[in-house]
């Protein structure tokens, strides 16, 4: 007998399965068809009734099936085997597809054996409200299940975001790494300026060397960080090589240091011939090599920390676009702690220094970095052990065309060392984001900030040390504002993401072309990296505007002040008194003013690379950044040696205005060919200027 014809469409499984039993039975067993039906119907509903209850495994069913062997015939039995192996498969790859389909085919199979003569259902109000019930029955299935998947899916979501738990781990692991570095860079320059006080060679050797070393070895740290699997044991790496060169240089810094109570002692073992000055300058000397070489590892080891933590921590354990815990509230928060260490570092370690002596800053800046070691390494542990993202091992890439066959000779090692330098810039130069990178790197050439070019022009035109501190902790403090104005801005000016020709600039078909904001937040629609876009053009440009005032006030003291003749020491205790208080205050204002579209600026681009590279070239990529900030910064210390006199510093803040322009128009052409345009006018019109477009 052919198998009945059911009105439903997704049932033909089933009908062939009530073919076949029915067939085999009409056809073997004769007189037993009857009890035949009865069991089969029994056994059959028990069968669909656990598929329904979720027990979707191939082998409970199968088991089950075995269970029932002995009241099934042998047709029987493979046919069942058969159709609940099929929909064990369709249930485990859709769940709610496999429940509406079993209670589906159990109807059908239930309905067909009602009627046993007939060859067609009937059409009856009886199977109009058994089709009503089964329909009611199949979308309560769907709910409940549907319900059960946006549960299980929230409970895994809530596990793997970032908490606060993790995140306050992972500031506690970033500060003190941050507050290590910024104190041993101050201090650095303090012990220098103690041992060699009469002349600026050992400072500038110091600053020269360090300079150096980033710019030739900061893209080979990002590829290291890149090509590191295991995250944990990368950032532990770079901590523990930070630890050891601080404590090592600290030990060297405390014999070359001299007491202010007695200036012969600076180097103790030397006591018995401290009248030889010039074996104890050489003496001195010799300590200050190691000194430059646990000053590289520190360097290079805090760059490694920061691209670890910055570029590969913080993208994998960040929460989606929207969470508290999501990418540019991370970013703003890990920069303000950056920014505060670089405040409070300084004026903590001036205060030993200047209460307790140079010997004790030593040690204090040695045993801070000491007692912090292990627990730096015990908060990293923590966020690690309970972030599933970050305990995943890294996808990691392979340098193309560059051999890995062994090399032995130190030529070879070299210029496979250059190859795959020329081969890290090359994607950098390759990527979509190089010029906003570019754009903050050349920043660095301007000396308008209060670096120290700036500070000693400042104190031979006049101002004393204490009104630039408070000027630099004024600025500091507009600095450390930007991490608040940022978040806010991006998700303002977000808002106009279907602007410009984005899809087609911001999508490749290459694999490591994508848009990815690592394992915690993908901007496909591209929302957030339109604001991220929008609000760095509005932080450079209100870098720009607000050095204009302070160009001018430069070039018209450095050509209108002559160089006093009170000594600089003098200058500091007594402070000239200045003949209008109207030029330091527009001075400092619009220079601090000015440190806030800057570090908005930072902010945005740090966020456009991590979510516009690729997760294996982002430390890579970093890394030649690193090296271009310190190429200009060099660039820097060059343009102060050119105009080096009172007169001529007129001409390097022209000069440091024209990096920062340079700057805007390089990174507004960049906006303006992803965007399509730069200013809305059409708003600005409407509105009357009233309006945010941009």
């Amino acid at each position: 007998m052919a198998g009945k014809r059911s009105r439903r469409s997704d049932g033909g499984i089933v009908r062939e399965m009530d073919g076949g039993i029915d067939g085999e039975r009409r056809g073997g067993e004769g007189g037993k068809g009857k009890d035949m039906d009865m069991d089969m119907d029994m056994d059959m509903e028990s069968l669909w009734t656990e598929c329904e209850d979720g027990v979707s495994e191939r082998e409970a069913l199968i088991l089950r099936l075995d269970d029932e062997a002995e009241s099934l015939g042998r047709g029987d039995l493979d046919i069942a085997r058969e159709l609940c192996s099929t929909h064990a498969e369709e249930i485990d790859g859709n769940r709610t597809g496999g429940v509406q389909m079993t209670s589906r085919s159990q109807n059908v199979y239930l309905d067909s054996h009602l009627d046993p003569d007939s060859d067609s259902v009937s059409d009856d109000g009886d199977g109009d409200e058994e089709n009503e019930e089964d329909a009611l029955i199949s979308n309560g299935a769907e709910q409940e299940m549907m319900q059960m998947e946006m549960n299980m899916e929230t409970e895994m979501e809530m596990e793997i975001n970032l908490n606060k738990a993790q995140a306050w781990a992972l500031y506690l692991s970033h500060f003190l790494s941050t507050w290590n570095g910024r104190g041993y860079e101050f201090a650095a320059i303090i012990f220098t300026a103690n041992a060699w006080p009469d002349t600026l060679v050992a400072a500038s050797i110091r600053g020269i060397v360090r300079t150096l070393a980033s710019i030739c070895f900061s893209s080979s740290v990002g590829r290291w960080v890149d090509k590191s699997p295991d995250r944990l044991r990368t950032l532990l790496t770079t901590i523990t090589v930070n630890r050891i060169a601080v404590i090592c240089a600290s030990i060297l810094w405390f014999f070359v240091v001299e007491s202010e109570n007695n200036p012969q002692n600076g180097v103790p073992l030397l006591q018995s011939r401290k009248d030889d000055v010039k074996f104890r300058d050489a003496m001195k000397i010799v300590m200050f090599l190691p000194i430059l070489g646990f000053g590289i590892l520190e360097g290079l080891s805090a760059n490694g920390n920061m691209l670890s933590m910055e570029r590969d921590w913080v993208v994998a354990a960040a929460a989606p676009e929207g969470n508290q815990y999501d990418l540019t509230h991370l970013n703003s928060s890990m920069r303000r702690i950056d920014l505060s260490c670089k405040l409070l570092a300084p004026i903590l370690i001036s205060f030993l220094i200047s209460r307790w002596g140079i010997k004790i800053g030593v040690i204090v800046v040695g045993g801070m970095s000491a007692a912090s070691w292990g627990l730096e390494m015990w908060s990293a542990r923590r966020v690690w052990s309970s972030n599933p993202r970050l305990q995943k091992r890294k996808e990691t890439r392979n340098d193309e065309g560059i051999s890995n066959v062994e090399v032995r000779s130190l030529r070879e090692k070299i210029m496979r060392g250059l190859r795959l330098h020329r081969e890290d810039f090359r994607n950098y130069f390759s990527s979509k984001v190089w010029i906003p990178s570019m754009s903050l790197s050349l920043l660095h050439l301007s000396a308008l900030s209060y670096g120290a070019t700036f500070i000693t022009f400042l104190l031979n035109a006049g101002f004393s040390l204490d009104l630039i501190t408070l000027a630099r902790a004024a600025g500091s403090v507009v600095e450390i504002s930007s991490t608040f104005v940022t978040p806010f801005g991006v998700r303002h000016l977000s808002k106009a993401h279907g602007h410009g020709p984005y899809d087609r600039l911001h999508r490749s078909n290459d694999p490591h072309e994508f848009l990815s904001q690592g394992e915690g937040e993908i901007d496909e629609s591209g929302r957030i990296t339109t604001g991220l876009e929008r609000l760095g053009l509005w932080g450079l440009s209100w870098q720009f505007m607000n050095l204009i005032p302070v160009t001018l006030i430069l070039w018209i003291l450095s050509t209108s002040t002559p160089i006093p003749s009170t000594p600089l020491f003098s200058r500091i205790v007594s402070p000239l008194t200045l003949s209008s208080p109207l030029i330091p205050l527009l001075l400092f204002t619009s220079l601090s003013l000015s440190r806030l579209g800057l570090w908005i600026f930072d902010l945005t681009t740090q966020q456009l690379s991590q979510t516009l590279i690729a997760p294996t070239h982002r430390s890579s990529f970093a890394g030649c950044e690193y090296s271009l900030v310190a190429l200009f910064e060099l660039g820097n210390y060059v343009m102060a040696i050119i105009w080096s006199r009172q007169d001529q510093f007129g001409w390097v803040a022209v000069v440091s205005l024209m990096a920062v322009g340079v700057s805007l128009v390089v990174y507004a052409g960049w906006v303006r060919s992803v965007r399509g345009h730069l200013v809305h006018w059409e708003r600005v019109g409407r509105c009357g200027g009233k309006c945010g477009g941009g």
